[in-house]
């Protein structure tokens, strides 16, 4: 991938993180779902709208490669030589850079093959095209690739930012923290820093999100032997403070599944603002492990609650124990 096309993707996808994630987790407002897709798209369609209408490129001239070389004469390289590993990855990558993603992956897949099943650079380029071409229906895939890229190459530039986006998304920010700031110790273009500077600030905020110690609800939060098996992979890990009464969460924290955890709330983490939850209101806390990484519960999911006295019952333990049906 180009510099430009690096840069180009990453500040594009990075602002919509930053745009869409406050809105998801509310921060003290009610959450907004359909705001932050709304946003997370405008700026997606604003960015391609605004590059077709400004760029000086040909849009029916061949494709061709940074060095000159148009698509069908690496196509015929491959063809005159099968075996050559470059020239499929070169291709691949062009593929992409013209939103070719199923050629793209069809291209990586055989530079893969020729490197013996474990060439890096393939395996990151084959999930950054089912990102990109499938969306989120396979990044589960897309994140074992990217996964397998950083063992044998961990400075991969593609795999860091792609494992660090899928890390985010699934709550895991400390593995989004660790993978921004690695890409930041392979001098990036500077916008491409600023960006990534910007985003593991806040990350920071997010895992450290200041507390008001008089409604202070301060938890450990594990699984019962008896279900632990039963932690799918990749689950995301849900904290609700409930009204016993009933009515929406008055708050909720999004968080990786790795378990034990100790979680901390207070009323500055309320959805409905900071009042919603007075000092020694008793609550419910529900700690709930989603496989679709989903707030709304869906049959499968494991959960476990506690009541809970704001700021007045110290550490407590929130044992998932239950399944839903």
């Amino acid at each position: 991938m180009t510099g430009f096309v690096i840069g180009a993707v990453a500040l594009a996808l990075l602002a919509v993180l930053c745009v869409a994630l406050p809105l998801l987790r509310g921060g003290g407002r009610p959450r907004a779902p359909v705001a932050a897709l709304a946003a997370a798209g405008l700026l997606v369609a604003g960015s391609a709208a605004i590059y077709l209408a400004r760029s000086n490129a040909s849009w029916v001239a061949p494709a061709t490669t940074a060095s000159g070389t148009s698509v069908s004469e690496l196509v015929e390289r491959t063809r005159r030589d099968p075996a050559d590993r470059a020239a499929w990855l070169q291709l691949a990558q062009e593929y992409t850079n013209i939103e070719q993603y199923a050629l793209a992956l069809r291209a990586y897949d055989r530079a893969n093959t020729l490197g013996g099943g474990n060439d890096p650079a393939a395996l990151a380029g084959m999930g950054e095209a089912m990102l990109l071409g499938g969306g989120t229906a396979r990044a589960d895939t897309a994140s074992d690739l990217f996964e397998r890229a950083l063992k044998l190459d961990p400075h991969s530039p593609k795999a860091l930012f792609y494992s660090g986006l899928l890390a985010m998304n699934a709550g895991r920010l400390e593995l989004a923290r660790s993978r921004f700031s690695a890409m930041l110790e392979l001098d990036p273009p500077q916008s491409v820093r600023t960006a990534l500077t910007g985003q593991i600030a806040t990350i920071d905020r997010m895992l450290h999100p200041p507390i008001d110690a008089a409604t202070l609800m301060d938890v450990d939060v594990d699984v019962a032997p008896a279900l632990r098996a039963r932690v799918p992979a990749g689950a995301t890990l849900f904290v609700f403070v409930r009204n016993p009464a009933g009515g929406p969460p008055l708050a909720v924290r999004r968080l990786g599944a790795s378990l034990p955890q100790h979680v901390q709330l207070s009323a500055l983490d309320s959805m409905l603002g900071p009042k919603a939850i007075a000092a020694g209101q008793t609550v419910t806390l529900v700690a709930r492990l989603s496989a679709a990484a989903k707030p709304t519960q869906s049959s499968g999911d494991l959960y476990g609650e506690t009541s809970y006295r704001a700021g007045k019952d110290g550490r407590r333990r929130v044992l998932i124990d239950h399944v839903v049906p």
